[in-house]
């Protein structure tokens, strides 16, 4: 659950109102929809007749209708946690929103731990228990005295910063460069690996890097903690909502990683994409779709809200400082969209 650099400069909420209880948990309901939202999908194309590989056109559609139906849960968690921060309710119900938002990937991580214990079907009945688990903690908590304000953790949301500077330097902007370079070819895409491996897969550095990870997502928690006891904008909202995304999608990402690595398997492009083939070459995998869109989009908008922050402290004007956050995220939007293409077999080579 990483953030860049926290601004300390919200109010504190007041007390939270047990009002509209139904409304607060509807991320919650959202994110209960979205697995069955995918396999209704499925059932549409196969009922359609669509074929297996699927045609260009099929593909189309299906990515089309995997994002809009990660995008209406995202966004009505969005809203939620922005009306909530806005109006003064409690940090539980905000949290819940949070996790809502990220439920692409944690649907993934979910799949991640399951297939580890053998046991995929049993997430079919883990993710509705889990959210209404989390639903009657977040109904329950409406009537909990509020805490006092946590004081300022600026000191740690420096260390913060320069641990995600430290991971965006060593791993992250060579491992999406990476995949940019997909769109290109398969075999480009594993001549690159190759070599950005000698980096990131060093004796040395991997350890750091791993280490580095751990404390950004311990910090991170402790600074989503904190900030979701005070009020927030949009964008403070669209920073603590994308660091929780970063936080899971990294989990999933290196437990599906780690465990294919110890099972001797090279995680390269060909394990991504069944050999070139695709994603979506069988008409499955629809969990993945999003899970590797909205991953790197996650990440850019919240090292560009970050920098924002930097930049306003430092006495950049708030329209400057959210021109140069709106660009960096549509720079994200654009670099995704290539590296999904290049998963699903869009090749200019």
């Amino acid at each position: 659950m990483s953030t860049l650099l926290v601004d300390d400069r919200e109010k504190a909420l007041p007390a939270q109102s047990p009002s509209h209880s139904f409304v607060l948990v509807l991320p919650a309901l959202a994110a209960i929809t979205y697995p069955w939202l995918l396999l209704a999908i499925s059932w549409l194309l196969r009922a359609s007749g669509a074929s297996v590989p699927p045609t260009p056109a099929v593909i189309a559609l299906a990515v089309f209708l995997i994002l809009a139906s990660a995008w209406g849960v995202m966004a009505t968690s969005f809203s939620r946690a922005l009306v909530l921060g806005r109006g003064g309710d409690g940090a539980g119900s905000r949290l819940l929103a949070h996790l809502a938002f990220a439920s692409p990937s944690l649907l993934v991580g979910l799949g991640n731990i399951a297939g580890l214990l053998h046991a995929r079907m049993a997430v079919v009945i883990a993710w509705p228990l889990f959210w209404l688990a989390l639903m009657a903690v977040a109904w329950l908590a409406q009537d909990a005295p509020q805490p006092l304000v946590a004081p300022s953790r600026k000191r740690l949301a420096i260390a913060h910063g320069f641990s995600a500077l430290a991971i965006l330097i060593l791993f992250i902007l060579p491992h999406l460069g990476n995949h940019l370079t997909g769109i290109i070819s398969g075999a480009a895409h594993i001549r690159v690996m190759k070599l950005a491996r000698l980096d990131y897969r060093n004796a040395v550095i991997e350890p750091l890097l791993l280490t580095l990870i751990a404390f950004q997502l311990i910090s991170g928690f402790v600074l989503v903690k904190r900030k979701l006891a005070r009020a927030g904008d949009f964008f403070a909202t669209l920073q603590t909502m994308t660091g929780v995304y970063v936080g899971i999608y990294l989990l999933a990402h290196m437990t599906a990683a780690f465990s294919a690595r110890g099972a001797g398997t090279d995680t390269n492009w060909n394990w991504l994409t069944d050999n070139d083939q695709g994603l979506l070459v069988h008409l499955s995998s629809f969990t993945l779709v999003a899970h590797y869109w909205v991953g790197p989009v996650a990440i850019v908008t919240h090292v560009a809200c970050g920098l924002r922050n930097v930049m306003m402290e430092h006495g950049i004007s708030g329209v400057a400082a959210a021109r140069m956050a709106w660009s960096l995220i549509g720079l994200g939007v654009a670099a995704s969209s290539v590296i999904l293409a290049g998963l699903l077999g869009v090749h200019i080579a």
